[in-house]
């Protein structure tokens, strides 16, 4: 497995929205670069979360610069009509996976169970992705992954369909999953053009929406010893 260092203080910000005014999206483009980052669609059968509209900028190697978009954003979007959440994250870990054939023999190591958030929960405080190419991977390892309860929704790449697969939650639990599902697809294979991403949630702003509202975050997962 190649390991890709991510630079210190690379940031993303998104927009997550379920109503985006056709002004706002125009002005946070043009006025503070965010670009077009929607997801198109899930696996058939699976429960999805993915918002309406998601919009991204990435800031790298500028806590400051960070702040002062986040501030200025955030700003601009109370009394747009906006309905959805800003997200600000610091990449935590950033790996790249080795591409190898599948072994199916390799024991899925884990089986996660989901809740909502509760009212006195706010936000995650982390969350990872892990993104493949969605029609080129093994379908018998996008199945296992998916019937083990992480989340994914399909992402338009320049040449190829991504898919994205995701589980939020408290930071004890997600670095362990995480850790966990690194080791497995290690021994296992099936990925092409893999790479798993940590992305702690640093800033957050909800806008007429509440913390049940959100994607589900991990509630108890089982690992296969």
């Amino acid at each position: 497995m190649a390991t890709k260092e991510t630079p210190p203080k690379n940031f993303h910000i998104h927009i997550d929205a379920q109503v985006m005014p056709p002004s706002l999206e125009i002005e946070v483009k043009k006025r503070f670069g965010f670009y077009d980052h929607h997801f198109t669609g899930h696996p058939a059968g699976y429960k999805h979360f993915e918002p309406n509209y998601h919009l991204t900028r990435k800031i790298v190697g500028n806590g400051r610069e960070f702040r002062s978009i986040w501030l200025e954003v955030e700003n601009t979007m109370c009394g747009s009509g906006f309905v959805g959440y800003l997200e600000g994250e610091y990449i935590s870990r950033d790996i790249a996976l080795s591409q190898k054939p599948y072994d199916e023999q390799v024991r899925f190591p884990f089986a996660i169970e989901k809740r909502r958030l509760g009212d006195n929960e706010i936000f995650r405080e982390t969350e990872f992705h892990l993104v493949l190419d969605g029609d080129k991977s093994d379908p018998r390892l996008i199945t296992k992954l998916l019937d083990s309860g992480l989340y994914g929704a399909y992402l338009d790449k320049r040449s190829y369909r991504a898919l994205v697969l995701t589980m939020q939650g408290y930071r004890g639990d997600i670095t362990s999953l995480m850790d966990s599902t690194i080791e497995y697809l290690d021994r296992a294979g099936g990925v092409v053009r893999g790479t798993i991403k940590e992305e702690r949630a640093i800033r957050h702003r909800l806008f007429g929406i509440t913390p049940v509202d959100l994607p589900e975050i991990a509630d108890k997962i089982t690992y296969f010893l």
